[in-house]
């Protein structure tokens, strides 16, 4: 048995040794960005060096560079924390798909330029678009991982109503893995927005609240979609219309909240009847 122990030991020493010294694996991570035209908007992103799952010290010193496709837009050095940032002009509204790069790794940033009374519609991933939960989907190949029925359809066609953004608890480090399971449904890419800090330092609730907060200071959010209470519950704190997904009927009621059995009740109420909230 002791063998055993010592043979794992070794293994896992082995495998940190390559993943750290041999071949160091990169993980850039930039935060995608909800702005107003023509104004001036940060742009961030995040080095670490991947050794295991959540195990991924920052970066310092590293030079990231952006770029509006092969246009430099800037360059800025990692800090103590792995982050860099440069300043740059929103433009006009509409998608814009820029690229952050260091050395060794790669990363579009979508910035959505909206006018600031353009209808917002804030959308939950994990049980409330992808049929999986965020411990699954950390180990699941991205096929593996079905849409909710009825999920994507009716979110392509609430985007032609409502610019839809995604608001998830999953961990920062699956941001890329999130992007290729949107596209491989045939979903748009982003704007993505996920957690900054780790799930054992701040609550799923406590993170959308953060972010719903900040979205809110410039941007006309009208309605979130999610899967749980605490979901519906921070919609409201800010101001949303706030509906729960809940095609089992497990969640107990919360005031001021709408229930939906399903995708298709829930676009029925998002029709052309739909009043939103007053800012």
């Amino acid at each position: 048995m002791v063998w055993l122990l010592g043979a794992v030991a070794l293994a896992l020493v082995v495998v940190l040794a390559e993943r750290i010294f041999v071949a160091p694996e990169d993980q850039l991570t930039p935060e995608d960005v909800l702005a107003l035209p023509y104004r001036k908007i940060r742009l961030i992103a995040r080095l670490e060096r991947y050794v295991l799952r959540f195990v991924d010290p920052p970066l310092r010193g590293v030079e990231i560079e952006f770029f509006d496709g092969e246009r430099p837009l800037g360059s800025a050095v990692t800090d103590a924390q792995g982050s860099a940032a440069i300043e740059i002009d929103s433009g006009p509204a509409g998608l814009r798909r820029l690229r952050v790069a260091s050395s060794r790794a790669e990363e579009p940033l979508v910035v959505r330029v909206l006018p600031a009374d353009a209808p917002v519609l804030v959308v939950d991933l994990d049980h409330t678009i992808a049929d999986v939960s965020p411990f699954r989907f950390a180990f699941m190949d991205n096929r593996s991982v079905r849409p909710v029925l009825g999920a994507v359809d009716a979110v392509l066609r609430l985007g032609e109503r409502f610019t839809v953004v995604y608001l998830t608890a999953r961990d920062h480090s699956f941001l890329g893995k999130t992007r290729e399971w949107l596209r491989l449904v045939g979903l748009p890419d982003g704007p993505v927005f996920l957690r900054r800090r780790r799930f054992w330092s701040q609550r799923p609730i406590e993170h959308k609240l953060e972010r719903l907060g900040e979205l809110a200071r410039d941007h006309r959010l009208v309605a979130g979609v999610g899967d749980l209470p605490d979901d519906a519950k921070a919609y409201l704190a800010t101001g949303l219309k706030a509906f729960l997904l809940d095609p089992r009927g497990i969640h107990p009621d919360v005031e001021g909240v709408v229930r939906v059995p399903s995708w298709k009740e829930l676009e029925e109420r998002l029709g052309p009847t739909f009043v939103p909230p007053a800012r």
